[in-house]
């Protein structure tokens, strides 16, 4: 099944905002890649609704006001290593400093259709947007792996804890089926029986527990007490 593909489009003129909107959905419709496009009017208003795994692809124009393109994508970076970000220009000047923040390519405005074919193709073989398919009150849902704090098992339900919010899952659901995708990917790690933390959102390891960014407390089993602590050690110098 192809996944869809989460697409903002960050320029403060909205005609060729609108131009390229437009460009952009007739190319994923001729793919056949289900997209959802997003305006953003400024950087700002982009980086206010951004959050890591939640966007695929990011047409940036380098000449915005106040945050200018490039401090954005700057920021994006440091959030998210995957999204891809295409610079929109007038002219190719810029070229060269884009290679620090990775940006997937330039593109001279006016977009053409076809280059714009090109480069969701390219993003759609290597965009790997993990996303944990789950249902809850009987709805099927897909929630990205980077807002998933911890899951836990309680009682007989199991709970995805957010930053913000609890979901319960549906009956169905067993603990090890649920968190076995996750465990495949190296920033999900069991530390309790029916326990699994994403260590992106650990502050810092306690004697007994994982103290989460949001203020949470994991439990950590003293039988594997250990072994956590060394892979939470290592991940993090991964990720220095």
């Amino acid at each position: 099944s192809k996944t869809g593909m989460n697409m903002a489009v960050v320029d403060d003129n909205p005609e060729e905002r609108a131009f390229l909107c437009r460009l952009l959905s007739e190319a994923a419709g001729k793919l056949c890649i289900p997209a959802v496009l997003s305006e953003y009017d400024s950087a700002e208003a982009f980086l206010d609704a951004f959050e890591p795994e939640l966007f695929d692809l990011c047409f940036m124009d380098i000449y915005l006001k106040d945050v200018n393109g490039m401090e954005a994508a700057r920021r994006i970076r440091s959030l998210d290593d995957d999204c891809f970000v295409v610079f929109l220009t007038n002219s190719p000047d810029y070229v060269y400093e884009g290679y620090e923040v990775t940006a997937f390519r330039y593109l001279l405005k006016p977009a053409k259709a076809d280059m714009l074919e090109l480069i969701l193709k390219a993003c759609a073989a290597r965009t790997d947007r993990k996303r944990l398919a789950v249902s809850i009150n009987k709805k099927n849902m897909e929630v990205p792996y980077g807002k998933i704090l911890y899951v836990i098992s309680a009682g007989k339900s199991i709970e995805l804890h957010l930053d913000q919010e609890i979901l319960t899952l549906s009956a169905r659901h067993t603990f090890s089926q649920t968190v076995a995708p996750l465990l495949e990917d190296a920033r999900f790690l069991t530390c309790g029986r029916g326990v699994v933390v994403n260590l992106r959102h650990v502050k810092k390891l306690l004697k007994d527990a994982f103290l989460m960014k949001n203020g949470d407390h994991v439990p950590v089993s003293r039988r594997l007490y250990a072994n956590v602590s060394n892979v939470y050690m290592d991940y993090q110098f991964d990720h220095l």
